[in-house]
């Protein structure tokens, strides 16, 4: 079921709700801003809904909004865990939900106006236009909030919906090598690192350490040798 959230205001959106016979006039909406809540409306209830005030109104939507389209179950699998309005349409996706981006930004503010999400781990603080320098700071920062160390295997299932989830190791070397966080059980020296290519490296140089995988080339049939990073590695970040 496809459905768009809007841009709600609550105020605006509880009158279209609650009053018989509201014009876009009356609440000093445009045509097509009071058709799209009025298509989220009868989504949510069907029409107009009887709500004697506006506390009333707040609690019916946060009702409504946890039976119709995120639940309380899938909302504490978003509690402080790093994540993206990405994520989130997959998990909406999951429940056939078919949803835009856009749709899932509307869907974050909603819920924060209603204070079903307190707050956005990590969203709220990065601004960056590269997908890939964005997932590096949304995996770096979601290590900054942990307590402990985290295992390279957790941060994998934290992030495993990313579009870019089979680049997480690649991330962690590069936060690594940019002296952001500390690898517990990698053995390769960083200064070595820093001046070659860390996917592409001679075997014969790298020989003695454990931290390294080998593979051929598919076009050259050339054997090559990269940084490997397993899943019981320890992550503690430094800081900013």
């Amino acid at each position: 079921l496809k459905f768009v959230i809007p841009n709600v205001d609550l105020k605006k959106f509880y009158k279209l709700c609650a009053f018989q016979n509201i014009s876009a006039k009356d609440i000093r909406l445009n045509e097509k801003t009071i058709k799209s809540y009025k298509k989220f409306r009868d989504y949510l209830y069907g029409g107009s809904i009887k709500a004697e005030s506006y506390a009333i109104f707040i609690e019916k939507l946060r009702k409504r909004i946890l039976s119709k389209i995120i639940s309380k179950e899938d909302l504490s699998q978003l509690d402080n865990r790093p994540f993206t309005p990405l994520i989130i349409k997959n998990l909406l996706e999951r429940k056939k939900h078919q949803i835009s981006l856009s749709s899932v930004k509307n869907l974050l503010s909603l819920l924060m106006k209603v204070h079903l999400l307190d707050q956005i781990p990590i969203i709220k603080i990065i601004n960056i236009t590269d997908e890939e320098a964005q997932d590096k700071e949304l995996i770096y920062h979601y290590l900054l909030r942990s307590k402990d160390f985290l295992s390279v295997k957790k941060v994998k299932k934290y992030f495993r919906e990313s579009q870019r989830a089979h680049r997480i190791n690649d991330y962690l070397i590069e936060l690594w090598i940019d002296d952001k966080i500390d690898i517990k059980g990698i053995d390769i020296p960083k200064g070595f690192c820093s001046n070659c290519d860390y996917k592409d490296l001679s075997p014969e140089e790298v020989k003695e350490y454990k931290s390294v995988e080998t593979f051929r080339v598919r076009e050259t049939g050339k054997l090559r040798a990269r940084i490997a990073l397993f899943d019981n590695y320890k992550l503690y970040p430094k800081g900013d």
